[in-house]
């Protein structure tokens, strides 16, 4: 019998969805908005709504996996997580010989269930983040802790600074705020180093070279001080004015717009949009990925600050709002050691003691850290166990692969990073074949060891105690019957000019440091962008395309000689970076930076795809993340160049 049951989304989103999902109990046939959610208002992106094709794929895995022989073969669970247990048992007086790469493929409470394990047990972990860790550490640095009003204020915008956050990629819901600011007036000026997704939501354009944010916003905080003689109220509201004020006087403003490739009359008009009241700033989810990510949003933070802006909102991420206790998975020894996920590969090559197995879940490593072979290599050698629903690029290399159930076929809570509302993501359908939810499997491989890892009685239990410990002050019953509640959400995050610092006050960024030099024989700057349709590495195999698909500008200087090597729209050529090569098909897109080449990313190395494999470990300056954005390259004519893949 067909049922609509209301639920939400768990993926790796801020959107936050409250879903209404359409069942006939053995496949789900609809996905759809909810329309009492205030923030889903009953509209979905196309990732979610082909929720259900993922579910139903007939190329999931369904039942456990032992790979033998140079095949997989399946197992039962009492066989495979048998031997997973025989495994650490004999790791277990030595814990930081095993590693437990956990990520969050899902933001749902109980989905962090193994941390549980493997933090009890002691082992090795990843440290720093392939996401937004270098804006959070700035933000932290410059207010004291991270916060940013609710979205909706952007509505009372006088205007909107939208400094490089591709809305319609990444986000439909903000997408709609942003076109429904318009309809009531409001003007949006969009800055980035060129991306054809902006047209629909933005009124002005400045394209600039890529990861040279932080001259722009450093330019624009020199013009407007140019345009007064007494520094405003955000240097009275900062403990570091003078420094500030030193360092922009030291700078030439020249100079930073070379930097950054923007003329004067650009920069002149984006001081323009600062000086006048109520200007918002969204910061975009990529300004983080390059070498000096954080102090990019630093100097945009400054310079809203500098323009008395902060009322009007900066949005980058939103604060942990404590609806409920998040981290029920703390556990003593905890993790006892770690490794940076920028230059995983290696480090753990080179570890002392040696690393001897692997727990991979909730990301897919070898195609979402750099140096993908080096990754792969890196599971191949060891014991290694993949809880993945497809034969990933990471699943390829295990030894063990366990199937987990997904969305929908298992109840969790969940957060999100966009509006105030924890949602209920109600168990639709029972899980396919053998799929069990993670919670199940870390449950039944704790009771196998000896002595065994005891896990509380039930997924409820665990959703119960978060709930009540939170500022919800609530439980499962209730926000089972409700689907979503929320806690307040302060309009205004900073009131009275009062920060997060022990004192009170504002830190301005004190350093403005040159971008590294770049290499004359890859003079692109590879940046490896979010999907509209497929979130991370989740594209479906039958829908990736080899070889794959990459984009420049018209003025790029690869594009002359592309064009000339043959007719069509799209041009065979070798993507070359130090690292690496890879062969590709090359589309000119116009409002591209010359010097960007855009590979839209999560296909895999198994179908021809990964830019991973060509993007050397870089790290951010705060916060530990993955620098992506920091690899140069290259792109010649397929015809004439060097098609071997050679190592550089």
């Amino acid at each position: 019998m067909r049922r609509t049951v209301r639920t939400a989304c768990t993926l790796h989103c801020g959107d936050g969805c409250s879903l209404l999902a359409e069942t006939d109990g053995q496949r789900i046939l609809s996905i759809r908005g909810n329309p009492d959610h205030p923030a889903t208002k009953g509209f979905l992106c196309a990732k979610t709504t082909r929720f259900g094709e993922r579910l139903n794929d007939p190329r999931r895995i369904t039942t456990p996996l032992i790979r033998e022989g140079g095949g997989v073969r399946e197992a039962s669970w009492e066989e495979a997580l048998g031997l997973v247990a025989k495994e650490i048992g004999r790791l277990r007086k030595t814990p930081e010989r095993m590693l437990h790469i956990h990520y969050l493929s899902s933001f749902g409470l109980v989905h962090q269930a193994s941390k549980l394990l493997f933090r009890t047990l002691g082992t090795s972990a990843f440290s720093g983040s392939p996401c937004l860790a270098a804006g959070k550490a700035a933000q932290a640095a410059d207010f004291g802790a991270m916060r940013q009003p609710p979205l909706e204020k952007l509505l009372d915008a006088a205007r909107i600074v939208n400094w490089g956050r591709n809305a319609p990629a990444a986000s439909v819901h903000l997408t709609a705020l942003l076109t429904e600011a318009r309809e009531k007036g409001v003007r949006i000026l969009s800055i980035h180093p060129g991306d054809t997704d902006y047209g629909g939501i933005t009124d002005e354009t400045i394209i600039l070279r890529p990861g040279t944010d932080r001259f722009l916003a450093a330019a624009v905080a020199k013009i407007l001080l140019g345009h007064t003689d007494t520094p405003g109220a955000g240097f009275a509201c900062a403990a570091n004015g003078p420094a500030f004020l030193t360092l922009l006087e030291s700078l030439s403003l020249d100079e930073m717009l070379a930097a950054c490739a923007v003329t004067r009359e650009q920069a002149a008009m984006a001081a323009d949009w600062y000086a006048r009241k109520g200007t918002s700033t969204l910061i975009g989810r990529g300004l983080q990925r390059y070498a000096y990510g954080g102090e990019n949003i630093g100097c945009i933070d400054g310079r809203a600050m500098l323009a008395g802006q902060l009322e009007a909102g900066v949005y980058y991420s939103r604060q942990d709002l404590q609806q409920a206790q998040w981290d029920w998975t703390k556990a003593s020894p905890d993790y006892s050691r770690t490794f940076s996920i920028a230059s995983i590969a290696s480090e753990v090559e080179n570890a002392d003691p040696p690393v001897e197995f692997v727990w991979t879940e909730g990301m897919n490593p070898v195609t979402q850290c750099p140096d993908s072979l080096a990754t792969r290599r890196m599971l191949l050698d060891r014991f290694t166990v993949a809880v993945e629903p497809f034969m990933t690029d990471t699943a390829r290399c295990a030894r063990v692969i366990l199937p987990p159930a997904l969305m929908f076929e298992f109840e969790d809570i969940v957060k999100n990073d966009a509006h105030r509302f924890v949602n209920h993501s109600a168990k639709v359908m029972k899980p396919c074949g053998l799929s069990l939810p993670n919670f199940e499997i870390a449950t039944r491989l704790g009771a196998l060891l000896d002595p065994p890892i005891v896990y509380p009685p039930s997924p409820e239990v665990v959703i119960d105690a978060a709930l009540s410990q939170g500022k919800l002050g609530t439980s499962l019953s209730r926000l089972r019957e409700a689907g979503f509640l929320g806690v307040d959400m302060p309009s205004d995050p900073w009131p009275n000019g009062t920060f997060a610092h022990p004192d009170g006050l504002y830190r301005f960024p004190e350093a403005l440091h040159p971008d590294n030099p770049g290499d004359h024989k890859f003079p692109l700057r590879l940046l490896s962008l979010v999907r509209r349709d497929s979130l991370h590495s989740q594209v479906p195999e039958q829908e990736q395309e080899n070889p794959p698909r990459v984009f420049i500008g018209p003025e790029c200087p690869a594009a002359k000689l592309l064009t000339a090597s043959g007719p069509g729209p799209l041009h065979p050529a070798l993507l070359e970076t130090r690292l690496g090569a890879m062969e590709v098909l090359v589309a000119i897109s116009d409002r591209l930076h010359p010097e960007a080449v855009v590979y839209p990313r999560g296909d895999w190395l198994a179908h021809g795809g990964c830019i991973n494999r060509l993007i050397r470990p870089h790290v951010t300056d705060l916060g530990g993340q993955i620098a992506y954005y920091e690899e140069r390259a290259r792109l010649t004519p397929k015809l004439t160049a060097n098609s071997e893949g050679r190592v550089l």
